[in-house]
Protein backbone atom coordinates (compact mmCIF):
# COMPACT_ATOMS: atom_id res chain seq x y z
CA UNK A 1 0.00 0.00 0.00
CA UNK A 2 3.19 2.52 0.52
CA UNK A 3 3.94 1.65 -3.06
CA UNK A 4 1.78 3.54 -5.42
CA UNK A 5 2.53 1.94 -8.71
CA UNK A 6 3.14 -1.44 -7.36
CA UNK A 7 -0.47 -1.15 -5.87
CA UNK A 8 -2.06 0.27 -9.18
CA UNK A 9 -0.28 -2.59 -11.33
CA UNK A 10 -1.80 -5.12 -8.91
CA UNK A 11 -4.56 -4.00 -8.84
CA UNK A 12 -5.26 -3.40 -12.96
CA UNK A 13 -3.74 -6.55 -12.91
CA UNK A 14 -6.91 -7.77 -11.01
CA UNK A 15 -9.61 -6.00 -13.12
CA UNK A 16 -9.94 -3.10 -10.32
CA UNK A 17 -10.26 0.15 -12.67
CA UNK A 18 -7.00 2.59 -11.34
CA UNK A 19 -6.95 6.49 -13.10
CA UNK A 20 -4.22 5.64 -16.34
CA UNK A 21 0.13 6.00 -15.84
CA UNK A 22 0.77 8.52 -18.22
CA UNK A 23 4.97 8.31 -17.17
CA UNK A 24 7.23 8.01 -14.23
CA UNK A 25 10.17 9.68 -13.70
CA UNK A 26 13.10 7.76 -11.66
CA UNK A 27 16.03 9.14 -11.88
CA UNK A 28 18.02 12.53 -12.80
CA UNK A 29 18.99 10.98 -16.10
CA UNK A 30 15.08 10.42 -17.12
CA UNK A 31 14.45 13.70 -15.51
CA UNK A 32 17.51 15.62 -18.22
CA UNK A 33 15.89 13.08 -21.17
CA UNK A 34 12.05 14.05 -20.65
CA UNK A 35 10.06 15.45 -23.09
CA UNK A 36 7.67 17.83 -21.62
CA UNK A 37 5.35 17.74 -24.97
CA UNK A 38 4.49 14.71 -24.13
CA UNK A 39 2.35 15.63 -21.18
CA UNK A 40 -1.36 16.17 -21.49
CA UNK A 41 -3.09 19.64 -20.84
CA UNK A 42 -4.10 18.72 -17.05
CA UNK A 43 -2.70 15.62 -15.02
CA UNK A 44 -1.91 14.91 -11.42
CA UNK A 45 2.08 14.41 -10.81
CA UNK A 46 2.23 12.50 -7.24
CA UNK A 47 5.52 10.74 -5.10
CA UNK A 48 5.05 7.13 -5.49
CA UNK A 49 6.04 6.75 -1.82
CA UNK A 50 3.93 9.66 -0.69
CA UNK A 51 1.60 10.29 2.73
CA UNK A 52 -1.38 12.61 3.46
CA UNK A 53 -1.77 14.11 0.45
CA UNK A 54 1.97 15.75 0.63
CA UNK A 55 3.64 16.28 -2.95
CA UNK A 56 0.52 16.07 -4.59
CA UNK A 57 0.60 18.65 -7.82
CA UNK A 58 -2.44 18.86 -10.08
CA UNK A 59 -2.89 20.97 -12.97
CA UNK A 60 -6.55 21.60 -14.46
CA UNK A 61 -5.37 23.20 -18.40
CA UNK A 62 -2.41 24.87 -20.21
CA UNK A 63 -2.57 28.55 -20.51
CA UNK A 64 -3.17 29.99 -23.86
CA UNK A 65 -1.24 30.49 -26.36
CA UNK A 66 1.74 29.11 -24.12
CA UNK A 67 3.21 25.17 -24.38
CA UNK A 68 4.86 24.78 -21.51
CA UNK A 69 2.89 26.55 -18.86
CA UNK A 70 0.21 24.72 -16.90
CA UNK A 71 -2.33 25.86 -14.59
CA UNK A 72 -3.02 24.79 -10.81
CA UNK A 73 -6.53 24.80 -8.76
CA UNK A 74 -5.35 28.43 -7.50
CA UNK A 75 -4.66 29.84 -10.96
CA UNK A 76 -1.37 29.96 -9.79
CA UNK A 77 0.83 28.85 -13.09
CA UNK A 78 3.29 25.78 -13.61
CA UNK A 79 6.52 26.17 -15.46
CA UNK A 80 8.71 23.17 -16.91
CA UNK A 81 11.13 24.58 -14.22
CA UNK A 82 8.73 24.51 -11.58
CA UNK A 83 8.03 20.87 -12.47
CA UNK A 84 11.82 20.05 -12.69
CA UNK A 85 12.57 21.16 -9.29
CA UNK A 86 9.51 19.33 -7.59
CA UNK A 87 10.24 16.16 -9.24
CA UNK A 88 13.86 16.72 -8.05
CA UNK A 89 12.66 17.15 -4.71
CA UNK A 90 10.23 13.69 -4.81
CA UNK A 91 13.49 11.88 -6.53
CA UNK A 92 14.79 13.61 -2.91
CA UNK A 93 12.49 11.84 -1.29
CA UNK A 94 11.04 15.10 0.34
CA UNK A 95 7.62 13.67 0.72
CA UNK A 96 8.65 9.64 1.29
CA UNK A 97 7.32 7.67 4.67
CA UNK A 98 10.82 7.72 5.33
CA UNK A 99 12.93 10.52 3.46
CA UNK A 100 14.30 7.77 1.43
CA UNK A 101 14.65 8.27 -2.45
CA UNK A 102 11.75 8.15 -4.54
CA UNK A 103 9.96 7.84 -7.80
CA UNK A 104 7.97 10.85 -9.50
CA UNK A 105 4.97 9.39 -11.96
CA UNK A 106 2.53 11.75 -13.60
CA UNK A 107 -1.15 9.97 -14.16
CA UNK A 108 -4.26 11.14 -15.83
CA UNK A 109 -6.77 13.18 -14.04
CA UNK A 110 -9.81 11.87 -13.55
CA UNK A 111 -13.56 14.41 -14.65
CA UNK A 112 -15.35 15.61 -12.05
CA UNK A 113 -19.08 14.13 -11.81
CA UNK A 114 -21.96 16.69 -12.23
CA UNK A 115 -23.20 15.84 -8.62
CA UNK A 116 -20.01 16.91 -6.98
CA UNK A 117 -19.49 20.05 -8.97
CA UNK A 118 -20.81 22.32 -6.68
CA UNK A 119 -19.47 20.58 -2.91
CA UNK A 120 -16.09 20.71 -4.23
CA UNK A 121 -13.45 23.25 -4.99
CA UNK A 122 -11.86 22.73 -7.93
CA UNK A 123 -10.75 19.09 -7.51
CA UNK A 124 -12.18 15.48 -7.58
CA UNK A 125 -13.70 14.26 -4.08
CA UNK A 126 -13.21 10.38 -3.14
CA UNK A 127 -14.24 7.91 -0.90
CA UNK A 128 -12.42 6.42 1.79
CA UNK A 129 -13.97 3.20 2.77
CA UNK A 130 -11.99 1.21 5.56
CA UNK A 131 -12.71 -2.55 5.19
CA UNK A 132 -11.88 -4.90 8.32
CA UNK A 133 -12.04 -8.91 7.72
CA UNK A 134 -13.85 -8.03 4.36
CA UNK A 135 -16.59 -6.38 5.84
CA UNK A 136 -16.76 -2.09 5.32
CA UNK A 137 -17.32 -0.67 8.68
CA UNK A 138 -16.96 3.11 7.81
CA UNK A 139 -16.69 5.51 5.48
CA UNK A 140 -16.54 8.87 4.24
CA UNK A 141 -16.79 11.65 1.64
CA UNK A 142 -13.95 13.67 1.13
CA UNK A 143 -14.74 17.19 -0.66
CA UNK A 144 -11.41 19.39 -1.74
CA UNK A 145 -11.62 22.95 -0.72
CA UNK A 146 -9.89 26.29 -1.47
CA UNK A 147 -7.71 25.97 1.57
CA UNK A 148 -6.67 22.41 0.64
CA UNK A 149 -5.37 23.86 -3.05
CA UNK A 150 -7.92 21.26 -4.68
CA UNK A 151 -6.95 18.23 -2.85
CA UNK A 152 -9.24 15.79 -0.73
CA UNK A 153 -6.82 15.61 2.17
CA UNK A 154 -8.08 16.38 5.98
CA UNK A 155 -4.51 17.12 7.15
CA UNK A 156 -4.56 19.90 4.09
CA UNK A 157 -8.35 21.17 5.43
CA UNK A 158 -10.52 19.31 3.06
CA UNK A 159 -14.12 18.42 4.41
CA UNK A 160 -14.98 15.41 5.78
CA UNK A 161 -18.48 13.90 5.43
CA UNK A 162 -19.63 10.51 7.37
CA UNK A 163 -21.67 8.22 5.17
CA UNK A 164 -23.99 5.85 6.74
CA UNK A 165 -23.28 2.52 5.71
CA UNK A 166 -26.57 0.43 5.07
CA UNK A 167 -27.76 3.60 2.49
CA UNK A 168 -24.66 5.50 0.78
CA UNK A 169 -26.28 8.97 2.57
CA UNK A 170 -24.00 11.51 3.93
CA UNK A 171 -24.48 12.23 7.63
CA UNK A 172 -22.07 14.34 10.04
CA UNK A 173 -18.97 16.74 8.49
CA UNK A 174 -15.92 18.01 10.01
CA UNK A 175 -13.41 20.02 8.17
CA UNK A 176 -9.76 19.99 8.33
CA UNK A 177 -8.95 17.42 11.85
CA UNK A 178 -11.10 18.40 13.89
CA UNK A 179 -13.98 21.72 13.15
CA UNK A 180 -17.78 20.24 13.06
CA UNK A 181 -19.35 22.04 9.99
CA UNK A 182 -22.92 21.51 8.12
CA UNK A 183 -22.66 23.45 4.77
CA UNK A 184 -20.19 24.27 2.70
CA UNK A 185 -17.90 27.01 3.68
CA UNK A 186 -19.59 30.47 2.46
CA UNK A 187 -22.26 28.67 1.09
CA UNK A 188 -25.56 27.52 1.85
CA UNK A 189 -25.19 23.85 0.79
CA UNK A 190 -26.06 21.43 3.26
CA UNK A 191 -23.28 18.58 3.56
CA UNK A 192 -26.02 16.05 4.78
CA UNK A 193 -28.30 13.59 3.18
CA UNK A 194 -26.16 13.70 -0.27
CA UNK A 195 -26.68 9.85 -1.92
CA UNK A 196 -23.21 8.98 -3.22
CA UNK A 197 -23.65 7.15 -6.29
CA UNK A 198 -22.95 3.50 -7.29
CA UNK A 199 -22.48 3.61 -3.38
CA UNK A 200 -22.75 -1.01 -3.96
CA UNK A 201 -20.13 -0.85 -6.48
CA UNK A 202 -17.77 1.51 -4.47
CA UNK A 203 -18.24 -1.24 -1.40
CA UNK A 204 -17.55 -3.82 -3.56
CA UNK A 205 -14.55 -2.73 -4.87
CA UNK A 206 -13.12 -1.98 -1.30
CA UNK A 207 -13.56 -5.24 -0.23
CA UNK A 208 -12.06 -6.39 -3.75
CA UNK A 209 -9.08 -4.42 -2.79
CA UNK A 210 -8.70 -5.96 0.78
CA UNK A 211 -8.49 -9.13 -0.89
CA UNK A 212 -6.14 -8.56 -3.19
CA UNK A 213 -4.27 -7.16 -1.16
CA UNK A 214 -4.06 -9.24 1.70
CA UNK A 215 -4.59 -6.58 4.51
CA UNK A 216 -6.34 -7.10 7.49
CA UNK A 217 -7.09 -3.62 8.04
CA UNK A 218 -7.42 -1.50 5.05
CA UNK A 219 -8.95 2.36 3.58
CA UNK A 220 -9.62 2.51 0.02
CA UNK A 221 -9.51 5.56 -1.64
CA UNK A 222 -13.00 5.83 -4.25
CA UNK A 223 -13.16 8.40 -7.25
CA UNK A 224 -16.27 8.70 -9.17
CA UNK A 225 -15.40 9.30 -12.54
CA UNK A 226 -17.70 11.02 -15.20
CA UNK A 227 -16.89 8.40 -17.64
CA UNK A 228 -15.89 5.27 -16.07
CA UNK A 229 -17.30 5.87 -12.42
CA UNK A 230 -15.75 4.18 -9.47
CA UNK A 231 -12.27 4.10 -9.78
CA UNK A 232 -9.70 2.84 -7.02
CA UNK A 233 -7.04 6.12 -6.29
CA UNK A 234 -5.10 4.13 -3.66
CA UNK A 235 -4.63 2.16 -1.14
CA UNK A 236 -3.76 3.11 2.92
CA UNK A 237 -2.63 0.20 5.48
CA UNK A 238 -3.02 3.21 7.84
CA UNK A 239 -5.90 5.45 7.25
CA UNK A 240 -6.14 8.12 9.52
CA UNK A 241 -8.34 8.19 12.28
CA UNK A 242 -10.74 11.63 11.49
CA UNK A 243 -13.19 8.89 9.87
CA UNK A 244 -14.55 8.25 13.16
CA UNK A 245 -15.08 12.30 13.75
CA UNK A 246 -16.59 12.57 10.30
CA UNK A 247 -18.76 9.46 11.60
CA UNK A 248 -19.26 10.46 15.17
CA UNK A 249 -18.31 6.70 15.73
CA UNK A 250 -15.59 4.59 16.98
CA UNK A 251 -13.82 2.06 14.80
CA UNK A 252 -12.96 -0.40 17.53
CA UNK A 253 -16.84 -1.17 18.12
CA UNK A 254 -17.45 -2.20 14.44
CA UNK A 255 -13.98 -3.83 14.12
CA UNK A 256 -15.34 -5.80 17.22
CA UNK A 257 -19.19 -6.85 15.60
CA UNK A 258 -17.00 -8.36 12.52
CA UNK A 259 -13.81 -9.55 14.07
CA UNK A 260 -13.80 -13.62 13.20
CA UNK A 261 -16.71 -13.73 10.99
CA UNK A 262 -16.54 -16.34 8.28
CA UNK A 263 -17.46 -14.09 4.98
CA UNK A 264 -18.13 -16.54 2.28
CA UNK A 265 -19.52 -14.07 -0.66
Amino acid sequence: ADDKLLSKKILKKNDIPVPGLITKIKSREDLENFDWQSLPDTFALKPNRGFGGEGILIVYGKKKNHEYVWIRADGSLVTVGDLKSHIQNILDGSFSLSNTPDIAFFEERLQLLKLFKPYSFKGIPDIRVVVFNKVPIMAMLRLPTKESGGKANLQQQAIGVGIDMASGITTTAIQGKNKFIEQIPNTRLILSGVKIPYWKDILTLAVRAQEISHLGFLGADIAIDKERGPVILELNARPGLSIQLANRAGLKERMERVAGLEIKT
